[in-house]
């Protein structure tokens, strides 16, 4: 590269943006009331000497740095942003280190490692009148122990038949690594099994595991030569490739009542208790009872009916811990309860239990007032996503119709924060009307529904008026119904058969102006009708310290609705389809963490529109408010909220103009860890990364477009990369969030180095505002 002034400059920032990583990442360590003259323990380090996969190998090295001795363990605490303190370090002893051995070879027999080394040294370095002791642990685990064969042997026959029909359910596989971990969580997994067939009482103590004993039977004095020949040749072979076989068995019966099956017989509601004492629970009760199940209260707040309806405790039936679990989680999750908790009183004589279902009443009816700074993560017109700052009030019924259906009534108003000078950009002012019924309504049954974790119905209605000043006015109005469900994989679905939404624009001279300058503005901005339906999927799950959050969306308008010209109101129904897929990866470690996010999306507009001169075209993109955009405190952090792209086109460069598009896609990466505290606050701090952009499927007939026009070939030139660092106040409930980007990669510059490092100065980056975590 020639030398210029500008590359001067550039590289000399990039040693600056260095240097400043750096110290940040080292920080400072400060030693308070060491042990003087005595050694002391100021660091201990892990050196695994193991082929193992890198996530793997950082779990195997963070169990064996807790299972070092208390006084082996080197714990700094963070004192203001950057210095890290050690206070009362242990005095060294060489017996630490032979008792942390000693429980690193059991973690290693626990994992499953066999014939591993496990060794040991010290060394003492003087910085004054301290005497620092580092101790480095050399460990090699050996070879990994693996499942051969996996057995059942109960003597009790409905026991053995129970596992024997549910082993296709086992986490246990031969070949894979044992573990104890692995063997206790079976034993967990056939207990649930015998609990949800009848046996209430069946623990621990009555299952246990068996593993192989060729070792024990060489110790035989009355083995025979030759069978203790094969004997000592299956062990050399074991050596090499160890292997165990695990047979799971029952124990004594020395409680009889442990192998006894259950059948429920009475179940009682209580469901107007009072966690604090009330004079009114003293008073007369009012019994309803039907088929041994009874409803007993002392206040008319439910009806007895809706109780029994949603239970899940049959008596009669074998007792089953899965229908406990069912029906304590469908009446917890009810608006009308604080608390639900259910008591079981077995009867071993009889082989009954009874159950006994407390319900303690939450209050009825709340006023609320809040403020909230909302994520920027959706469309333009909502009642819930606005970014920015806004103020609600709220009234909720927590027990209408006495069926514990939720009813909320909110009023909102809410200002985006703006750009390019602008303090306020947005004001707007919404209404809210919504009610959940906790179970599908429907038409006809649903069969199934008694079989999920949860089911209810949404209805809602919302009417707003969006005001961005000197630009346009908006006013929708939205309906829908909806259903949402969790089903036995802990998955949550949630189905809008039914979504109306009528938006009508109001365009300012200011609009009119800009569109003068950008012929296809009017394209973007039009009133319209949606009339959509729409599928969400959400599922999470972990492993280990890895948690994973993964969201499905699809949504269609017109395509069912359309085919009824009377809905379509002067060709303005949108017709389009679109889909979105959210994936979010977080690894926790101790008090740091990663957090990753991948996100995209795409919309197909085919429908028809009026254009300028009152001629219908096809629809060139997607209606503003379904659009996709970027920028702001939760997507591209070093770009203003709807002010990147599209791709790398220059088409709307030099104006405030808001970019939408029909495509996005973005990557999102944080390394998150705490600070310190002050004032009793807790600072946490990240460093990120953000890379995306956002793309038209089309030029619209302007050639002017081709370059914000989504091709796979030039997806490197088009993306945007951002970095930068961010101050996080932490108040437990909620977080604020001050981030600092940089412009790392623009698209605007494609032509100058593919747009890398371009007007990058140290003190021109972008602040964003915002509130918790952005993903």
């Amino acid at each position: 590269m020639p030398f210029t002034k500008n590359n001067y400059i550039r590289t000399s920032w990039l040693r600056v943006y260095g240097y400043a990583l750096l110290f940040l990442v080292t920080g400072c360590k400060v030693i308070k009331n060491y042990p003087s003259p005595q050694p002391f323990v100021y660091k201990t380090t892990i050196k695994l000497d193991a082929k193992l996969p890198s996530t793997e190998r950082a779990n195997l090295i963070s169990k064996i740095e807790n299972q070092l001795s208390d006084s082996l363990q080197v714990r700094y605490s963070k004192k203001g942003f950057l210095k890290k303190q050690l206070d009362r370090p242990a005095v060294f002893d060489t017996t630490y280190a032979v008792e942390s051995v000693r429980y690193i070879d059991d973690l290693l027999r626990a994992y499953g490692y066999m014939y591993g080394k496990i060794s040991w040294d010290s060394s003492l370095t003087q910085v004054e009148d301290q005497k620092r002791v580092t101790t480095t642990f050399r460990v090699n685990p050996g070879k990994v122990l693996r499942l051969d064969s996996i057995g059942f042997d109960f003597r009790d026959s409905t026991l053995q038949t129970l596992v024997q029909s549910s082993r296709k359910e086992s986490t246990l596989k031969k070949g894979d690594p044992y573990s104890n971990e692995k063997v206790s969580a079976e034993i967990d997994r056939m207990l649930n099994v015998f609990r949800d067939n009848g046996y209430l009482k069946i623990t621990r103590q009555d299952v246990y595991a068996e593993v192989d004993t060729i070792v024990a039977a060489l110790i035989d004095p009355g083995l025979d030569p030759f069978e203790q020949i094969r004997l000592l040749e299956e062990v050399q072979k074991r050596r090499e490739n160890p292997q165990i076989d695990i047979i799971f068995k029952q124990r004594g019966t020395e409680n009889p009542e442990h192998l006894q099956q259950y059948r429920f017989r009475y179940i009682r509601f209580y469901p107007d208790l009072s966690i604090v004492a009330d004079s009114s629970m003293f008073a007369k009760k009012d019994t309803v009872s039907r088929r041994n199940i009874s409803v007993i209260r002392s206040r008319n707040m439910t009806k007895p009916s809706f109780l029994i309806r949603n239970n899940q405790l049959t008596p009669g039936n074998l007792y089953r811990q899965k229908d406990v679990y069912r029906t304590n989680n469908v009446f917890q999750q009810m608006s009308a309860w604080q608390q639900v908790g259910i008591d079981l009183f077995p009867v071993d004589s009889l082989g009954v239990v009874d159950a006994d279902v407390n319900m303690y009443l939450a209050k009825k009816q709340n006023i609320s007032v809040d403020v909230e700074a909302s994520r920027n993560a959706t469309d333009l017109i909502t009642t819930t996503n606005l970014f920015g700052l806004a103020l609600n009030f709220g009234l909720q019924d927590r027990n209408l119709s006495k069926q514990s259906v939720l009813a909320s009534t909110n009023f909102r108003f809410g200002i985006e924060l703006g750009n390019q000078g602008r303090i306020i950009q947005t004001f707007q002012t919404s209404i809210t009307q919504s009610f959940t019924i906790p179970k599908f309504v429907t038409p006809f049954k649903i069969p199934r529904e008694r079989r999920l974790q949860s089911s209810r119905t949404l209805l809602s209605a919302s009417g707003s008026i969006t005001n961005l000043r000197d630009f346009l006015r908006v006013q929708s109005i939205n309906t829908s119904i909806g259903y949402e469900w969790t089903n036995s994989k802990n998955r949550n679905w949630y189905y809008s058969p039914l979504n109306v939404e009528y938006v009508r624009l109001y365009k300012t001279d200011s609009f009119f102006k800009q569109a003068a300058i950008i012929p296809n503005l009017e394209n973007f901005y039009n009133d319209g009708l949606i009339i959509s339906q729409y599928l969400i999927l959400r599922n999470a799950w972990a492993r280990n310290k890895k948690v994973y959050n993964l969201k499905i969306q699809l949504e269609e308008s017109g395509g069912i609705f359309g085919n009824f010209k009377q809905f379509d109101l002067r060709a303005r129904l949108f017709r389009f389809a679109k889909a979105d897929i959210d994936f979010r990866h977080y690894i926790n470690r101790g008090s740091t963490s990663w957090a990753f996010r991948f996100f995209v999306g795409m919309g197909i507009p085919y429908g028809k529109q009026y254009d300028t001169l009152g001629n219908i075209i096809t629809e060139p993109n997607l209606p503003f408010f379904k659009s996709y955009f970027a920028g702001g405190p939760s997507s591209m952090r070093a770009w203003q909220v709807r002010q990147l792209g599209p791709g790398s086109s220059k088409f709307f460069q030099g104006t405030n103009t808001f970019r939408f598009a029909d495509f996005q896609l973005e990557s999102n990466i944080e390394y998150r860890f705490p600070l310190g505290t002050l004032f009793g606050i807790n600072l946490k701090s990240a460093f990120f990364a953000d890379i995306g952009n956002i793309w038209y499927r089309n030029n619209q007939g302007n050639p002017a477009l081709d370059a914000g026009v989504f091709k796979l070939k030039n997806l490197y030139r088009d993306i945007a990369v951002a970095g930068g660092t961010s101050l996080r106040l932490d108040f437990n409930y909620f977080m604020i969030r001050f981030d600092w980007a940089y412009k790392l990669k623009d698209p605007l510059f494609a032509e100058q180095q593919n747009g890398w490092f371009q007007n990058v100065n140290l003190l021109k980056g972008q602040f964003q505002l915002g509130i918790n975590a952005p993903f």
